[in-house]
């Protein structure tokens, strides 16, 4: 008789199960049997239906040399702590996933709350269950925002997108700093 399973062992469990959830919603949102259950009514400040329509509007809020600078530096920070912690990169990624399949059936709430308190639960359960404390979980977190939302409070002086679009905000940070390294963006 084996061992019986461990903590991390459900930790693994739990974000492969929100991962390959996060799929099947991703794939079949495209599909005119799922198109029921979007929602109707989409909110005012909900007008990007995809993340490439988004992205340009992400620009537009980080147009100063220094916002975008900083996003760099919370970007790499985040990256940097993934990578010293590469446990965390498995509940991180079933968040985004589960964020990113989740955005059309969110439309209808002004806000990104409910989005974002969806990847943040699976992001610390996962993460939890896998081991890491609350602080551990905490860290990437705590170092790519408070760049990020110091750009835009104090230099930008705009609200960050995460309030409204947390997933796409999140794949934009990224992709910022993609461009940037292939040089399509002024750094």
């Amino acid at each position: 008789m084996g061992s019986p399973p461990t903590t991390k062992t459900y930790g693994y469990i739990f974000c492969a199960l929100a991962i390959g959830i996060s799929s099947i919603l991703i794939q079949a949102r495209h599909s005119p049997r799922w198109m029921k259950y979007l929602p109707q009514n989409v909110a005012s400040t909900k007008s990007y239906e995809s993340f490439e329509s988004f992205y340009p509007h992400y620009l537009d809020e980080h147009t100063l040399h220094i916002t975008r600078q900083l996003h760099y530096v919370g970007t790499s920070l985040f990256l940097i702590t993934m990578v010293m912690q590469p446990t965390l990169i498995i509940p991180a990624v079933a968040a985004a996933m589960t964020g990113y399949s989740l955005v059309p059936f969110l439309r209808g709430f002004a806000t990104g709350i409910p989005e974002m308190a969806i990847m943040l639960l699976i992001y610390i359960l996962g993460g939890r269950l896998l081991g890491k404390s609350y602080v551990a979980m905490m860290k990437p977190l705590v170092f790519s925002y408070s760049f990020a939302w110091i750009g835009h409070f104090f230099y930008e002086k705009n609200k960050p997108a995460t309030f409204i679009y947390p997933t796409y905000s999140f794949m934009g940070d990224f992709r910022l700093v993609f461009d940037a390294i292939k040089s399509q963006i002024s750094s």
